[in-house]
């Protein structure tokens, strides 16, 4: 009897603790709702719909270009109040920038599969471009790629910067800052087997447009730089050594533009030889702010990411006659410079 006394007894305790802890959470699940109700009510702005989903395909490459070519499309993926989802595909060789893995293929058609309500990829030079605007067309999924140049063979909706004017851009400052006793060694990016040969580079025939104009000046060498992280202080050092007359280094990124630089510092020529760079990160504008770098030739990227979001939303998109959008470059000097 006793037993079952005190198992009653338990049992009416464990009951109403049961309940005065019911009780507590209900009333802190109402308080919370009340604060979040408040929250809401004081910041309605910080609400958003996102009324589109977009996919972005871009390589994972450390290079400024890139980070800004993603910021840009960032910018433009808000203004158009669109969700962004970002797919990167990893790079054999990081420097060259110029191999478009399987990795790539394989995320363009999970994208595909999505439907999304458009994708965005950057190509490399010598990419087959076209095969994935037909593949996006027969799906009818709006699709922008984007590249640095404009192939032979045309292609629609493409976003694209402007090497041979780039070229031409980086000579025709040399050229004010050294008149026709300018010197010029070229260094181009890495390639691969897709790539332009050399004498077709349309950065190098920019330069090349230049100096005809001007008739002055001239370019002693164009090489491309080795398909490692040293490559372009391995190739600027080669130039020096072999072309003494050199007192100009005109360089298509910020890689080789930094390593022009750290060649020029180890043997004491800054001040000597005129350094013409591209593009532009925090270890460039260092360089341009302490005279090392006389300038720099941008890519706008920032632009042709949001240009390249923005024209996702054109009429007509998925056409075959999808119009290109050419995104130009601008010039930053360094102190000494201006």
């Amino acid at each position: 009897m006793r037993k079952n006394w005190l198992s009653l007894v338990l049992l009416i305790i464990f009951s109403i603790a049961l309940t005065i802890t019911t009780g507590l959470n209900i009333m802190l699940i109402g308080k919370s709702r009340e604060v979040l109700g408040r929250s809401v009510l004081r910041n309605p702005g910080t609400l958003k719909t996102v009324k589109k989903h977009l996919i972005a395909i871009l390589p994972a490459i450390s290079d400024p270009f890139f980070i800004n070519l993603y910021y840009g499309i960032q910018q433009g993926a808000t203004k158009e109040s669109a969700g962004l989802e970002l797919l990167t595909y990893s790079s054999d060789v990081e420097v060259s920038q110029s191999f478009l893995s399987a990795e790539a293929y394989r995320l363009f058609d999970i994208a595909l599969r999505s439907k999304p309500d458009g994708i965005l990829m950057y190509f490399p030079p010598g990419s087959d471009i076209k095969g994935f605007t037909d593949k996006a067309r027969e799906k009818l999924v709006p699709f922008v790629p984007i590249a640095m140049d404009q192939p032979v063979q045309g292609i629609p909706a493409l976003v694209t910067s402007d090497s041979f004017i780039q070229g031409s851009e980086a000579v025709s400052t040399a050229l004010g800052l050294l008149g026709k006793d300018a010197r010029i060694g070229v260094i181009l990016p890495a390639g691969n087997p897709n790539s332009f040969i050399i004498s077709e580079e349309p950065f190098l025939n920019g330069a090349i447009f230049e100096l005809n104009r001007k008739q002055m000046g001239k370019i002693v060498t164009a090489e491309r730089e080795e398909e490692n992280i040293l490559g372009g202080e391995a190739v600027c050092t080669s130039m020096i050594e072999r072309y003494p007359e050199l007192n100009c280094f005109i360089c298509t990124n910020a890689r080789s533009t930094v390593s022009a630089a750290q060649v020029i510092i180890d043997r004491g020529l800054v001040g000597k030889i005129v350094i013409i760079g591209a593009d532009e990160d925090l270890d460039v504008a260092r360089l341009l702010e302490k005279g090392i770098i006389q300038a720099t030739i941008v890519r706008d990227a920032i632009k042709m990411g949001e240009t390249a979001v923005l024209a996702l939303s054109q009429e007509g998109i998925t056409s075959q006659f999808a119009p290109i959008s050419k995104v130009s470059t601008y010039t930053k000097y360094g102190k000494a410079t201006k």
